[in-house]
């Protein structure tokens, strides 16, 4: 029986431009590190940090639905090139989630200068990202005090490492914070919104001129936010978040996106935040400037 030659199909030959069409139709939002149902189907692989552009790997509800899973990417790995390119699209029409939570940070103890690495990620990939959505997963140890009524939103160790690792992201267009509170009886979960805020909303500032303030640029290491929102792990009754506005100052918006308030300069005193935190809104509650008139 006569067998048929098959020659390789010359895809490095084609025009940039049709190879870019055919990696925008393998785009996807990487995650760092795996989600648990993705990480669960490769645990065993020999590339862990490219387990989002593997065979297998789950889609989110809308896009599963519409496209269904993905049989093969593995011609992303078929050369350097093609996954040079590939990451130079994903970079800039993408956006990239990293995630911190309890699975990838641990509070440092005493004694112990060995810093582990919470995201995986090249450093070339992080300065050529477009988009960028972090997600902070806290709980009350990862704090790391006793009392955080005792600790200044600069001293939190974690928000320094955060800041550290994101140093390479030099060449972002929007840059969001979303801060997720674990429940716990023992501990009120504004206090981590609060460090949070406080700590990450100085992040990119520009670096100071006279050395009586050059130890405060510590904080404002690393890219800068444009938004900072909040949740809890169960029901809440919505929280107002914070968003740079045309002229790059921080403003309260409530959950419709109507401006509240300002956010005010420097560190904002545990009361001011949580009174902007749940501030009612003239234009969603109208009724509420009416009691508030009545009140004088």
């Amino acid at each position: 029986m006569q067998t048929e030659q098959k020659k390789p199909f010359r895809f490095l030959d084609l025009p940039a431009e049709l190879r870019d069409m055919i990696y925008d139709h393998l785009l996807e939002d990487p995650y760092f590190p795996l989600p648990p149902t993705c990480g669960k189907q490769h645990q065993h692989s020999t590339l862990p940090s490219l387990g989002w552009v593997l065979p297998g790997r789950r889609l989110s509800a809308a896009r599963a639905g519409a496209t269904g899973p993905r049989r093969c990417n593995w011609m992303l790995l078929a050369n350097r090139q093609c996954y040079r390119e590939f990451m130079d699209l994903v970079c800039m029409k993408s956006t990239i989630h990293l995630t911190v939570s309890p699975a990838n940070y641990k509070s440092q103890e005493a004694g112990d200068e060995t810093e582990k690495k919470l995201w995986k990620v090249d450093p070339e990939v992080l300065r050529k990202v477009k988009k960028c959505d972090i997600k902070l997963i806290t709980t009350s140890a990862m704090l790391g005090v006793s009392d955080p009524r005792k600790m200044s939103p600069g001293e939190w160790a974690l928000s320094s490492q955060v800041r550290s690792e994101l140093s390479d992201v030099n060449n972002v267009e929007e840059l969001n914070l979303h801060v997720q509170a674990l429940g716990d009886p023992l501990w009120n979960p504004l206090w981590v919104w609060y460090h949070a805020s406080q700590s990450f909303k100085t992040m990119g500032s520009p670096r100071p001129t006279s050395p009586s303030t050059s130890s405060e640029y510590k904080g404002r290491l690393g890219p800068t936010l444009h938004r900072i929102t909040f949740s809890l792990d169960i029901w809440s009754p919505g929280e107002n978040y914070l968003e740079r506005d045309a002229e790059g100052h921080w403003q309260w918006y409530c959950m419709k996106g109507h401006c509240i308030a300002p956010d005010g300069a420097g560190v904002l005193p545990v009361r001011e935040f949580c009174a902007r935190l749940y501030m009612e809104c003239r234009v969603c509650s109208p009724e509420s400037d009416v009691e508030a008139d009545a009140a004088r």
